[in-house]
């Protein structure tokens, strides 16, 4: 007779497979590595096939192991959903709001807008993350957060959007960076010689999009507005950021803009984001009419 894989041992495999190890993946979950590996043990009988490709360094999955995970890690998404809908039945309120941040939001006056909220909201917990390019979405999408303040690369009729504010986004660098004085007729090819910062994308496993990078130029890689800023302040490679985070570097000479007739920048709308097809809670049905007003 065949038998049900339990949620403790799919937490056990995703923990596992994002982990590459035993023993980060016992880390994890607080377990010992002994328990770990029994309960893989189980779950590769329970199911009758062989999950795990153990022939190197690290625990790989088979290709049975990656269809499997794909399945797992719906359920336990699924199962975790249930159970935040159980709390808000019992409770008529959402324990917490996870809250993705996109990476140009203006911090200050972005957050502004929750502060009065949860304010009148004392028992739910907001739970904010900050998160760069396609990450906001894919948290969305995957049911990882409740709502994110994004902007939008292209019509996704699974979002609902409510428009809040623009964001100015600009070429600048350093004034030691440049072997030459910025103009307004500035071309791409100016600056191929020099090194572009680009940021990495939040969400590894997605389609990552591509803004302002220039073919063929050298890079530098980071992970997030505040070290890209440094990145161009200490003449480490030209880029495109947020006006509102150079402000005060342009107004000071310590950047200059490189925005001209071929050198546009960008202004993004930012919205409000939620998934469209969700039975959302009570609070965040609030929230949401409070982002509206």
């Amino acid at each position: 007779m065949s038998r049900t894989p339990s949620l403790h041992q799919l937490e056990c495999f995703l923990a596992l497979a994002d982990e590459g190890s035993y023993a980060a993946a016992a880390q994890r979950l607080h377990k010992s590595h002994t328990a770990v590996f029994a309960t893989i043990r189980n779950l590769e009988e329970t199911v009758g096939v062989a999950l795990l490709d153990r022939g190197g360094y690290r625990v790989t999955l088979t290709p049975a192991g990656e269809s499997f995970r794909e399945e797992a890690d719906r359920v336990v998404r699924s199962h975790a959903a249930l159970a935040r809908h159980a709390l808000q039945l019992r409770s008529g309120a959402e324990a917490e709001l996870r809250i993705a941040l996109g990476d140009l939001c203006p911090l200050d006056s972005t957050l502004a807008r929750f502060t009065g909220f949860f304010r009148d909201e004392p028992q739910t917990r907001p739970v904010f993350r900050s998160e760069v390019l396609a990450a906001p979405w894919a948290s969305l999408l995957r049911g990882e957060a409740d709502l994110a303040i994004h902007h939008i690369d292209q019509p996704r009729p699974e979002l609902e959007a409510w428009h809040l504010f623009d964001v100015r986004v600009i070429p600048v660098a350093a004034p030691g960076l440049l072997p030459f004085a910025p103009h307004r007729q500035l071309q791409p090819a100016d600056l191929r010689s020099l090194r572009q910062c680009i940021l990495r994308d939040g969400a590894l496993d997605w389609p990552a999009p591509s803004y302002h990078v220039l073919d063929g130029a050298p890079q530098v890689s980071v992970g997030d507005q505040a070290t890209k800023r440094e990145v161009l302040l200490q003449g480490l490679a030209w880029g495109h950021m947020p006006e509102h985070l150079v402000q005060a570097d342009l107004e000071a000479g310590r950047l200059l803009p490189l925005t001209g007739e071929h050198l546009r920048g960008a202004t993004l709308p930012h919205y409000a984001l939620r998934l469209r097809e969700v039975k959302h809670g009570p609070v965040a049905q609030r929230l949401w009419r409070r982002l509206q007003g």
